[in-house]
Protein backbone atom coordinates (compact mmCIF):
# COMPACT_ATOMS: atom_id res chain seq x y z
CA UNK A 1 0.00 0.00 0.00
CA UNK A 2 1.46 3.35 -1.14
CA UNK A 3 2.36 5.34 2.14
CA UNK A 4 -0.29 8.37 1.63
CA UNK A 5 -2.73 5.65 1.22
CA UNK A 6 -1.84 3.54 4.60
CA UNK A 7 -1.63 6.80 6.38
CA UNK A 8 -5.41 7.96 4.79
CA UNK A 9 -6.67 4.02 5.70
CA UNK A 10 -5.18 4.70 9.38
CA UNK A 11 -6.92 7.67 10.00
CA UNK A 12 -10.36 6.29 8.91
CA UNK A 13 -9.23 3.27 11.12
CA UNK A 14 -8.63 5.65 13.97
CA UNK A 15 -11.60 7.99 13.47
CA UNK A 16 -13.80 4.94 13.81
CA UNK A 17 -12.73 3.38 16.56
CA UNK A 18 -12.79 6.50 18.11
CA UNK A 19 -16.52 6.72 17.71
CA UNK A 20 -16.35 3.32 19.02
CA UNK A 21 -14.90 4.50 22.06
CA UNK A 22 -17.52 7.49 23.07
CA UNK A 23 -20.41 5.43 22.05
CA UNK A 24 -19.20 2.86 24.79
CA UNK A 25 -18.14 5.97 27.29
CA UNK A 26 -21.10 7.20 26.51
CA UNK A 27 -20.00 10.29 27.58
CA UNK A 28 -19.08 9.12 31.40
CA UNK A 29 -15.75 9.62 32.01
CA UNK A 30 -15.61 7.18 34.72
CA UNK A 31 -16.31 4.51 32.48
CA UNK A 32 -12.72 4.85 30.71
CA UNK A 33 -11.52 2.20 32.92
CA UNK A 34 -14.45 0.04 32.49
CA UNK A 35 -13.77 -3.79 31.38
CA UNK A 36 -15.58 -3.48 28.04
CA UNK A 37 -13.82 0.32 27.23
CA UNK A 38 -10.03 -0.95 28.22
CA UNK A 39 -9.70 -3.25 25.37
CA UNK A 40 -11.37 -0.62 22.74
CA UNK A 41 -9.04 2.22 24.30
CA UNK A 42 -5.81 0.03 24.43
CA UNK A 43 -6.64 -1.06 20.43
CA UNK A 44 -7.22 3.17 19.79
CA UNK A 45 -4.04 3.57 21.39
CA UNK A 46 -1.75 0.71 18.98
CA UNK A 47 -3.51 2.45 16.11
CA UNK A 48 -2.79 5.68 17.05
CA UNK A 49 1.32 4.66 17.59
CA UNK A 50 1.27 2.91 14.37
CA UNK A 51 0.01 5.87 12.79
CA UNK A 52 2.49 7.84 13.87
CA UNK A 53 5.48 5.45 13.92
CA UNK A 54 4.23 5.24 9.92
CA UNK A 55 3.91 9.10 9.34
CA UNK A 56 7.36 9.72 11.12
CA UNK A 57 8.69 7.29 8.75
CA UNK A 58 7.13 9.04 6.21
CA UNK A 59 8.59 12.35 6.89
CA UNK A 60 12.04 11.26 6.90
Amino acid sequence: MLDSTRLKYLEQEVEQLRAVLYQAVGGKPTRLTHAAVMPISQELDALINQYQKEKNNREQ
